[in-house]
């Protein structure tokens, strides 16, 4: 577990929390910015990749089982942006619309890269378990069933770690602050991964962080989770968001396969397609199959075209990721969407265009079949770079077809 104490890099990171929040660069780490460029494709500009960038430096994780059990119940998440763009200021494609619009997901093109972009705060004034203001705030409710138990639960953050010259050290972007339901006031709570997962090139640099948080979540429950402080750099193309996936057991749900991964793959702009297991599913050995996918994924772009997700099942067929609210040529849009309205959570703000982070699921019943072992995913882009970071999936044993 997590502690929610004040870490030993404490002062370190007021410090440069306060230095993040005003703008003023952070020198890049010496070793990355001297490590051997590794040729490939990242790039950003006000419309987009612009030209090839080299990878400095990068520590990919693979995806790997965090959690996995068979019981009744489910997983799910909550999950919000901590970044949107500047109402104050202009677009940086005087052919987009205004900050306010383009949060609707109007325009041709309403991207984080065509706008001067600020830290989403709803608690202007407060302060932080280490004494620093609250500088970036959002939150998102949790509505278990009642009579629900938490199995468990898992924090995840990710955000810009650097445009240029400009990268943030890894002891600023090591922890997060959250406040539980009934709370008032924020908890720190620090990364609990044996390395933390990032990239940077010489165009940018991304990361995502995670820590458990189980027991806090089974004694708080039901109720408005509001993450803050997390650090990203604050230009244009800049994103940041959280998520708590959360499995949890209920006797009126069917009997099911809970599995939760996850891990850091980047797809590069103009990349060739990359593909990765997600090993120990389970479906049942005969009769209906019915499950869901759901994913976290940093930088997609909304109306950004050429990104695809696909998955293949061990006896399944290949299928490409769509629903009404991906295009199958579209499938990381900066969205926070359920296809059933009773999925949704409250979460506040609520922008349809979340400038950069993905939060969805997919309903992959028509593709999986009986016996299957794991899902394969194959991912693929033309301009539109991203980061996966995780992946969770339900599958009902029984022979149910509840959602």
């Amino acid at each position: 577990m997590p502690s929610s104490t004040v870490s030993r890099a404490a002062a370190v990171r007021t410090l440069a929390r306060r230095i993040g929040v005003t703008g003023v660069a952070v020198a890049a780490v010496a070793g990355q910015l001297l490590s051997a460029p590794i040729a490939d494709a990242r790039g950003s500009g006000p419309k987009g990749p612009q030209h090839r960038a080299d990878t400095i430096v990068s520590n990919p994780l693979p995806f790997k089982t965090r959690f996995a059990g068979d019981f009744h119940g489910s997983v799910t998440r909550i999950s919000n942006s901590l970044m949107t763009c500047d109402e104050t200021q202009p677009p940086v494609d005087p052919a987009q619309p205004a900050c306010v619009d383009a949060r609707t997901g109007a325009g041709s093109r309403p991207i984080n890269n065509n706008y001067q972009m600020k830290y989403i705060n709803i608690d202007p004034g407060s302060v932080g378990p280490l004494g620093d203001e609250i500088y970036s705030a959002s939150s998102a409710d949790l509505s278990l069933l009642e009579g629900s138990k938490v199995k468990y639960a898992r924090l995840y953050w990710g955000g810009t770690r650097g445009i240029g010259d400009t990268v943030l050290p890894e002891s600023q972007i090591d922890e997060i602050y959250l406040k539980f339901p009934g709370e008032n006031q924020y908890r720190n709570i620090a990364n609990d991964q044996p390395s933390i997962g990032y990239i940077t090139t010489t165009e940018e640099s991304s990361y995502q962080a995670s820590a458990d948080i189980t027991d806090l979540v089974k004694n708080a429950g039901n109720g408005t989770y509001t993450a803050a402080n997390m650090d990203s750099v604050v230009k244009p193309h800049s994103w940041g968001g959280w998520s708590i996936v959360v499995a949890y057991e209920n006797d009126c749900k069917p009997l099911r396969h809970v599995h939760i991964w996850d891990g850091f793959q980047v797809e590069l702009p103009d990349s060739p397609p990359r593909e990765f297991n997600l090993d120990g599913l389970q479906t049942p050995a005969t009769g209906q199959v019915a499950g869901k996918l759901g994913f976290i994924v940093y930088d997609g772009d909304l109306k950004w075209t050429g990104d695809t997700l696909a998955m293949k099942s061990t006896n399944g067929p290949l299928s490409i990721f769509s629903d009404v609210n991906h295009a199958s040529n579209d499938a990381f849009n900066s969205t926070i969407e359920e296809l059933v309205p009773a999925d949704q959570f409250v979460r506040n703000p609520y922008n349809r265009n979340n400038f950069g982070y993905d939060s969805n699921r997919w309903d992959i019943s028509p593709f999986l079949r009986n016996g299957d072992t794991d899902i394969s995913i194959k991912f693929d882009t033309d301009k539109d770079g991203y980061d996966l970071g995780v992946f969770y999936a339900y599958v009902n044993l029984d022979g149910s077809l509840e959602g």
